[in-house]
């Protein structure tokens, strides 16, 4: 809503906003009356609605923000780069999960993706950032899963205690399932009414993965197949901010390469975690 009544420029009806963002009238007025309460946007004697004096502030920080954000967003090429394929720094809202950076390459993104993309915040997604979080939003996050995966999980979130990291091995079929699910992401792709779909759509992202890797696996000598692998991004307090994530989608991964594409992840996630600090 903030950014349509920036674009617009002009005062705009409850109305009018509702049919351009293809919300109800009643959502659009619960969150209009919050931001009017914040001073984000002003109301009018005619009903109309106009940004509020509130976002100053927002707009005094907003060159550090973005500073911050070009300095992470410049690590994740870097990333893209030296291991071959699509990166993203992933953060926790509510009950989703949010794309904050995405940068392309093969693998991990399809299309429809990109920052501010959410979803739901189902097992496994978002592992590496509730193995840092309290034992109840731990709880929380293993309730959503399979009941027949609770376990698996509970000792994922071990592992990436322990290791630093988690990697997931590829499901069957799991490349051609990406495809299409692409393919309906993109058709949803523009079209505000279709957002929930387009979000229980992406949430099935996480069905191509198969059981993450042990630490014993990840140390073998064996080659493995390897979807994703994300490290957490730490605060001094032990919380996890971010997540970075890689996506090989390699059915076939040598040991000496799945220990570089690991090299890279973990270098890469304490970097920003020093950008994060320096900001703060």
């Amino acid at each position: 809503m903030v950014e349509l009544l920036a674009a617009r420029g002009t005062a705009l009806s409850a109305a009018e906003i509702a049919q351009s963002l293809a919300l109800s009238r009643s959502t659009v007025g619960a969150i209009l009356s919050t931001l009017d309460r914040h001073g984000w946007v002003r109301r009018h004697t005619d009903l109309t609605y106009q940004l509020g004096p509130g976002l100053a502030r927002v707009g005094l920080l907003a060159p550090a923000a973005v500073t911050e954000s070009e300095a992470i967003g410049a690590e994740l090429e870097q990333l893209a780069t030296r291991v071959g394929c699509g990166a993203a720094l992933t953060a926790l809202s509510g009950d989703d999960l949010v794309f904050v950076t995405v940068v392309g390459g093969h693998g991990l993104i399809p299309a429809g993706i990109e920052n501010g993309t959410r979803i739901p915040l189902l097992p496994p997604a978002g592992a590496t950032l509730i193995a840092h979080a309290p034992v109840a939003t731990q709880n929380s996050w293993l309730d959503r899963g399979d009941p027949a995966r609770r376990t698996e999980f509970r000792e994922v979130l071990a592992t990436i205690r322990t290791t630093g990291c988690c990697a997931w091995s590829l499901r069957p079929g799991a490349l051609t399932a990406l495809r299409v699910l692409a393919d309906v992401v993109d058709l949803l792709s523009g079209r505000p009414a279709a957002d929930e779909l387009r979000g229980r759509v992406l949430s099935l992202l996480g069905d191509i993965t198969g059981s993450a890797h042990t630490e014993a696996d990840l140390n073998s000598s064996a080659s493995l197949s390897l979807g994703y692998l994300s490290a957490p991004v730490l605060a001094a307090d032990g919380r996890a901010l971010f997540e970075v994530q890689i996506g090989p989608l390699r059915t076939e991964v040598t040991a000496e390469a799945r220990r570089r594409y690991i090299d890279e992840l973990l270098a890469t996630a304490r970097r920003v975690e020093r950008i994060a600090a320096d900001d703060q």
